[in-house]
């Protein structure tokens, strides 16, 4: 369904049938009109949404803000929430401590409700490991997705996984992701849980 056919669904604002004039909005369409009108809204295929507040050098990287239509009344917010945080992939940096501080305050302020919601989620940052006598830092990047429970390299993840001690710890990540994803035994993931997938990642990417 193309932007035309959504705009068509909505009703006249006058209501001919009895005579009087009322206004209809958002809520009066069928729910599964509102969920494409929120993916038409939120969803942004081709950006990440970062935790960082330098995302404005980056062409491909939105705030991780909330949209403005999220606080339009508890309904639509619950509604639009839902969608934004399924329908995105969320990036946090965490291989600074900065970062990392700034990514968990991000969970903290959007709470356990909302994590839940969170599909994908990018973890990056930049590791170090031996070069010779010398140490050589790789960029990483890995997706996790929080209902289906995989982690995937991205980027120049071939490269990086070409350096054995890099190699080992993507492998010591994934053994680690899947351990806890089936001690959850298909409860969704919380605050807690999440911050603790960015703390092991930044502590891979400090520990050399």
């Amino acid at each position: 369904m193309g932007l035309d056919a959504v705009v068509s669904a909505f009703p006249t604002m006058n209501d001919a049938n009895d005579g009087r004039s009322r206004s209809k909005g958002l809520l009066d369409l069928p729910p599964e009109i509102r969920d494409h009108i929120y993916k038409f809204l939120m969803a942004k295929p081709t950006n990440t949404i970062t935790m960082l507040s330098n995302y404005r050098i980056f062409e491909s990287e939105i705030s991780a803000c909330q949209p403005a239509l999220c606080w339009v009344n508890h309904q639509i917010r619950h509604e639009a929430l839902k969608c934004f945080y399924n329908s995105n992939l969320f990036l946090a940096e965490v291989s600074d401590k900065t970062d990392l501080a700034t990514a968990k305050k991000w969970l903290q302020a959007i709470g356990n409700a909302n994590v839940a919601c969170l599909r994908r989620l990018a973890l990056c940052g930049w590791t170090r490991a031996p070069y010779g006598h010398m140490i050589c830092k790789r960029w990483v990047k890995v997706v996790l997705d929080l209902k289906e429970g995989t982690i995937e390299m991205e980027g120049n993840g071939a490269e990086t996984e070409q350096h054995p001690h890099i190699a080992r710890c993507i492998e010591d990540l994934r053994r680690a992701y899947a351990e806890m994803v089936e001690a959850r035994q298909g409860r969704r993931f919380d605050v807690a849980s999440v911050s603790g997938l960015m703390d092991g990642f930044h502590g891979m990417c400090v520990a050399y």
